[in-house]
C-alpha cells in the first residue's frame, strides 16, 4: 500500500494542474493510494507512523528534497520503503536518485527498481546526503589514534551521499552502500610554494564509519540542508538502513 505525503508548499494553485495529472497517471498504473498533507498535522512523524502501522509499505515524498528530510526518520524506523515524485525547485536528491520531475516520476516509482542504502546519523538525527559545518574549528576523533585539529576554519562535510569528494583522488563521489561516511576537512593554508607566497586549499579525507565533532562552542551544524547546534556531535553511519526506489539513470 502506498502512502503519499504531500508537503505544504506543493497545495499552492500553481501546482493544481501538476497534481491532477499525477494523481490520474498513479491511477493509471494501479499505484494510487492515500494522500496525507503536511499542512493538516502539526506532527506528521506520528501520522505516518500510524500509516505504516496500518500497512503503507511504501511512503512518497511529494515535494522536494526538505520533503525528503521531514519524513525520513520515521519511514527509517517504520521498515517502510521511501519513494520522491519532485516538484517544485529542482533538488540534488532527485538528481542522485535518477527521478525526473513531475508526472514521469511515477512511471519511476511504477517500475520498482528498490535499493538499501545506508543512512548518516548524528546525535541520532539522520541524513541521506551530507552532514556539514561551514567554519569548523574544533576537534575530530574516529578512534584513538585518529584526532584531527584543523589550524584554520575551514569547511567540514560529511557525506553519506553525493559529489562531495573533489580533490581526492579516484573519489568523484560517495557510496551510500559501502558502510562508510566520507569525512572531507577543507583548510585554507597560506605558505610557500615555489617562489611565491600563495594560499592552498588542502582536503583531507578520512573514510570512517563513526566520528566524534566537538568544539568549546557551540556549533551550527546542517544534516541535508537542515540547520542544528550542538558542542558536540556523534555521526555514525547506519548500514542499509532504509530502502528506496529509484531510477535507472542514478548517479551512484
Amino acid at each position: 500500500m502506498y502512502l503519499y505525503v504531500y508537503d505544504e508548499f506543493i497545495q499552492d494553485k500553481r501546482f493544481e494542474k501538476d497534481l491532477l495529472q499525477i494523481e490520474n497517471r498513479l491511477t493509471d498504473l494501479g499505484i494510487a493510494g492515500k494522500i496525507a498533507r503536511l499542512a493538516l498535522f502539526r506532527d506528521p512523524q506520528e501520522m505516518i507512523r500510524d500509516e505504516i502501522r496500518r500497512g503503507a509499505s511504501s511512503v512518497v515524498a511529494v515535494g522536494d528534497d526538505r520533503t525528503v528530510r521531514k519524513i525520513l526518520d520515521v519511514v527509517a524506523e517504520g521498515g517502510a520503503t521511501l519513494g520522491m515524485i519532485p516538484l517544485g525547485e529542482p533538488g540534488t536528491l532527485a538528481k542522485l536518485f535518477g527521478i525526473p520531475a513531475g508526472v514521469a516520476a511515477c512511471d519511476v516509482l511504477s517500475a520498482r527498481i528498490v535499493e538499501t542504502v545506508d543512512l548518516g546519523s548524528a546525535n541520532g538525527a539522520r541524513f541521506l546526503m551530507n552532514f556539514s559545518i561551514p567554519e569548523f574549528g574544533g576537534t575530530l576523533s574516529c578512534g584513538k589514534n585518529c584526532t584531527l585539529r584543523p589550524v584554520n576554519r575551514g569547511l567540514l562535510d560529511i557525506v553519506n551521499l553525493g559529489s562531495g569528494v573533489q580533490g581526492v583522488p579516484n573519489r568523484a563521489s560517495s557510496d551510500p552502500t559501502d558502510g562508510l561516511l566520507d569525512v572531507l576537512l577543507r583548510v585554507t593554508v597560506k605558505g610557500n610554494w615555489g617562489f611565491l607566497k600563495r594560499t592552498k586549499l588542502g582536503v583531507t579525507h578520512v573514510p570512517t564509519g563513526k566520528i566524534t565533532v566537538s568544539s568549546e562552542e557551540p556549533m551550527k551544524a546542517f544534516l541535508d540542508g537542515q540547520a542544528f547546534e550542538s558542542d558536540r556531535f556523534e555521526v555514525t553511519v547506519e548500514r542499509g538502513a532504509i530502502r528506496v526506489v529509484m531510477g535507472r539513470e542514478r548517479l551512484f
